[in-house]
């Protein structure tokens, strides 16, 4: 019994010390607990618009040098006139249709005359036929040449119109002065170069079976102008004759020669190759047979790597030639004394009366 009651006792204590407890109400912590969020789309980004885009990318500019102006003419030639000297050249132009030359070209001694190409065509814008030289002006000598066909013809070639002048007249240029083919009736030192050769100042060199001094292989090579620029740009001019079109005329200052009394052997050229300064003289950078000839029959016919250049012989200015220089034009005959009247000339022959 007491072992009833000890246990009922135990079971009602447990009883009340459990509801004491929840009357009580005994502290919890409650942790919270965060509710997943809601999913959301992802963020929007702003969409770019494609936009063209204009890359600068730095260029390199070359400056490309410009030659300076030549300086204002001092001395510009005039209108001139006085006492001629003059050269009459072979004319190829009635032998031109036979694509041969009838004269004038003696290679070996330098003297030329090839106005063709090098399929024989022939080439009269380069064609000498007469040449002057006038020396009245205190300043300027003016020389003239004068061509069989119209200088505009060669228009779309290189063409030179010029002279050499040979100072020791011994035969060998001192000096070229070339121009190219004027088309204006103004004077000009556009195109114009004036060459000296030293080795015209050295002993003298003689073309092999020419039998006259040249300049040598180095031709002619200081320069005193060129296309109209050099210390002195007014030393030499050109231009077409005043209403003429197959005359060139050119102007040089007369200091090249030794001043107004001046003393000089002098012959004209065209060139329509061209060649190169330090060529002249030709017969010396080239032989016979790379040259070719002019003259239908001759081993060497036709013309090969000599060609479209004419010259003349050679004339002494400033001093009464003695026949003797190298390559001068045949001097004139003397003049035959006339008979007085009522006498009879000698008899020569060997049938004269003793």
């Amino acid at each position: 019994m007491n072992r009833k009651i000890t246990a009922c006792f135990l079971f009602m204590a447990a009883f009340f010390l459990v509801i004491s407890t929840a009357a009580c109400g005994t502290a919890r912590v409650e942790i919270p607990v965060e509710e997943p969020a809601a999913p959301t789309d992802p963020p929007q980004l702003p969409t770019a618009v494609p936009t063209a885009v204009t890359i600068f990318i730095p260029t390199t500019v070359q400056e490309i040098p410009t030659e300076p102006a030549p300086p204002e003419h001092v001395l510009i030639p005039v209108e001139f006139a006085g006492k001629e000297q003059v050269i009459y050249d072979q004319d190829t132009g009635p032998f031109a249709s036979q694509n041969r030359a009838a004269g004038g070209d003696e290679y070996r001694k330098g003297r030329f005359e090839r106005p063709f190409d090098q399929k024989m065509m022939y080439l009269g814008n380069i064609d000498i036929t007469k040449s002057t030289m006038i020396r009245t002006d205190p300043n300027f000598i003016f020389v003239t040449i004068e061509v069989a066909k119209p200088v505009s013809s060669a228009i779309n070639s290189t063409t030179y119109y010029g002279l050499e002048l040979d100072l020791n007249r011994d035969g060998r240029s001192l000096f070229l002065i070339r121009g190219l083919a004027p088309l204006s009736e103004d004077w000009t030192t556009e195109g114009v170069d004036v060459w000296k050769s030293t080795a015209a100042e050295q002993p003298k060199s003689v073309a092999a079976g020419g039998g006259i001094p040249v300049t040598g292989a180095q031709g002619f090579d200081v320069n005193l102008l060129r296309s109209g620029r050099g210390e002195d740009t007014d030393l030499a001019w050109i231009r077409l004759k005043p209403g003429f079109d197959n005359i060139v005329e050119i102007a040089f200052k007369n200091s090249i020669v030794g001043g107004e009394k001046g003393a000089f052997v002098w012959r004209p050229f065209t060139d329509g190759a061209p060649y190169s300064e330090r060529e002249y003289d030709l017969q010396v950078n080239y032989t016979l047979e790379q040259a070719g000839s002019p003259y239908k029959g001759e081993l060497y016919y036709p013309l090969k790597d000599v060609f479209a250049v004419d010259n003349t012989c050679r004339v002494a200015s400033g001093y009464e030639a003695s026949g003797n220089e190298p390559g001068i034009c045949p001097l004139p005959e003397p003049p035959q004394q006339e008979e007085k009247k009522g006498e009879r000339p000698a008899c020569v022959g060997p049938n004269c009366r003793r």
